[in-house]
């Protein structure tokens, strides 16, 4: 029997008074002293529920920097979307290799775009979370900090219909102590990157595939971003040079899970 079963009996008088010594043992019950009883008797005994235990806090604030690369599995991820002109062109070469990857989206660009944000999650990529206007969080009160997490958030859900569970600090600019908390009462994991090939300063498209496949191993996760003409032009040849070294890719959650909830594959 279950607590639940035990106070629902009770609310319906179902419970003899036979059953309550047994309930004692089960630590559903404790005895109430009656004024007056011999010891042990036990005729006439009143018996009370026992409380449940309160609910436990919750977890702490959940921060990743890679996976655990079990069967050569690494993430590549796209930071700063979705971009007109650029996202597409990432699509098209994911696509075209069956590869899923996870894009942190700033909030203000799937406002501003939404049916280029809803064709990223429509395609089978993890949708994330960049903030809403891209500041570093850690130069912010906690009550701006929150507002750009929380903003992004509803603006993200809305245009993709995917709920992010994964926050990308921009710059990885973050005060683990005082701002984790707020990025746990949101859901949000917080997530960086062990592969960065500087993209965003436009090093050259060789430079950048040659850069992420030098430094990828098992468990990587892949900074690059959706922003730039570069990057675009880089991908194509940067996965199949990544898939010849036998990785396997897999959406962030696909090894890491969701960060308060369960394992998802793929």
């Amino acid at each position: 029997m279950t607590r639940a079963e035990f106070l629902k009996l009770i609310a319906a008088g179902a419970l003899g008074v036979g059953a309550w010594p047994r309930l004692v043992t089960r630590g559903f019950a404790r005895p109430l002293t009656v004024s007056g009883a011999a010891p042990g008797d036990t005729t006439g005994q009143l018996w009370q529920p026992v409380p449940p235990l309160s609910a436990e806090p919750p977890s702490p604030t959940r921060f990743a920097s890679s996976g655990p690369g079990l069967g050569n599995r690494i993430a590549i991820t796209f930071d700063d979307g979705p971009t007109p002109g650029v996202t597409e062109k990432v699509l098209r070469e994911l696509d075209r290799r069956n590869v899923s990857a996870t894009f942190f989206m700033i909030g203000r660009n799937a406002e501003r775009y939404p049916g280029l944000a809803r064709e990223v999650a429509d395609a089978g990529h993890e949708i994330a979370n960049h903030t809403h206007t891209h500041p570093p969080l850690s130069a912010l009160s906690p009550a701006r900090a929150s507002h750009e997490m929380r903003q992004a958030q509803d603006v993200i859900t809305t245009a993709t219909g995917r709920a992010p569970k994964w926050l990308r600090p921009p710059y990885g600019a973050f005060h683990r102590e005082a701002q984790g908390p707020l990025a746990r009462s949101l859901g949000l994991g917080v997530l960086y990157w062990s592969v960065d090939p500087r993209d965003w300063a436009r090093p050259g498209v060789n430079q950048i595939i040659n850069r992420v496949v030098s430094a990828t191993v098992p468990g990587s996760i892949i900074l690059n971003h959706d922003l730039h003409a570069q990057t675009a032009q880089a991908v194509g040849a940067m996965l199949d040079r990544l898939l010849e070294k036998d990785f396997n890719f897999t959406r962030v959650s696909g090894f890491l899970g969701e960060p308060y909830g369960p394992y998802q594959a793929g």
